[in-house]
C-alpha cells in the first residue's frame, strides 16, 4: 500500500507547478503563480512571438515580457504604459526614476510614460516568497505611479 502512495502524492505535488519552491522562468508556471496571487492573467505572444503574459492589477492593465527564452527565460519584466491627456516632461520621469528605487519610467515618442521593473528568474530562479513579494513590490510601483502622475 505505502509503494503505490508514495508515487501517486509525488506525481500530484509534480502537476501543480504553484506549489514549487523555486520559480523558474517558464512562463506557464509564473502564469499560474501570478493566478495564485490573484491576477487574471492570459498567456499569448509578443510581436517577436516571445511569451507574453497580459494581467491587471488594482484596475491597471500591465504586460509580463520574457528574455533570454530557451528551455526557461532568464528574465521577466512587468511593463505599464499610460496614454496621458498632455504629454509627461522629461524632468518628470527622471525625478521618479532618481527618487524611487523600484520601477524605471521611460517616455514613447508622444510622451506617454512606461513604467518596468526587471526581474531575473535564470539559473536556479528565485524562491516563491520572494516572487510574491516582488508582485507586491509592483503593485505598490502601480500605485505609487498613479498617483505621481495623478491618474
Amino acid at each position: 500500500m505505502m509503494r503505490t502512495l508514495v508515487p501517486l502524492v509525488l506525481a500530484a505535488l509534480m502537476q501543480t507547478p504553484a506549489a514549487q519552491a523555486q520559480v523558474m522562468g517558464d512562463p506557464e508556471v509564473i502564469r499560474l503563480m501570478m493566478m495564485d496571487f490573484g491576477l487574471p492573467t492570459k498567456l499569448t505572444t509578443d510581436a517577436a512571438g516571445d511569451p507574453l503574459i497580459e494581467s491587471r492589477i488594482d484596475g491597471t492593465s500591465f504586460q509580463v515580457y520574457f528574455y533570454q527564452c530557451e528551455k526557461t527565460c532568464a528574465a521577466i519584466q512587468f511593463s505599464a504604459g499610460f496614454d496621458l491627456d498632455d504629454s509627461m516632461s522629461e524632468s518628470m520621469a527622471n525625478r521618479w526614476n532618481r527618487e524611487k528605487r523600484f520601477g524605471k519610467v521611460w517616455l514613447d515618442e508622444t510622451g506617454d510614460p512606461f513604467i518596468e521593473m526587471d526581474i531575473g528568474v535564470a539559473g536556479d530562479g528565485i524562491g516563491r516568497k520572494n516572487f510574491d513579494d516582488a508582485l507586491d513590490t509592483w503593485r505598490i510601483v502601480l500605485s505609487d505611479f498613479r498617483d505621481f502622475i495623478d491618474w
